[in-house]
């Protein structure tokens, strides 16, 4: 092959067809890989439209479930921290400097 012809290759990623110049090594030529379309029927698109609205509800209502219950989880952390506080501290503050 010399470096003035050109050639067609395929793109390994999406199938398209480049044709490149050989001489000047840039594409020249491109051809978009054909659409691969599924034909589902009307009934089919309609059963899995619904799962992903019951899924879709299902995840909403355990987000909902879980704040709620966030609520009583931090006040429980408050309260218990709160009590821990009264106490009084747990001793003198160390700073970094100090523990050299």
């Amino acid at each position: 092959m010399s470096d003035g012809d050109s050639f067609t290759v395929t793109c390994p990623c999406c199938g398209a067809l480049l044709t490149i110049d050989g001489a000047s090594r840039v594409v020249s030529d491109h051809q978009p890989p054909p659409e691969q379309h599924e034909k589902t029927s009307f009934e089919a698109r309609l059963k899995t439209l619904d799962e992903e609205k019951r899924v879709a509800e299902e995840k909403f209502k355990e987000s909902l479930r879980s704040e709620k219950g966030k609520k009583d989880i931090l006040e429980k952390k408050f309260k218990d921290l709160f009590e821990k506080a009264k106490e009084g501290p747990q001793g003198p503050f160390k700073r970094d400097i100090d523990l050299d």
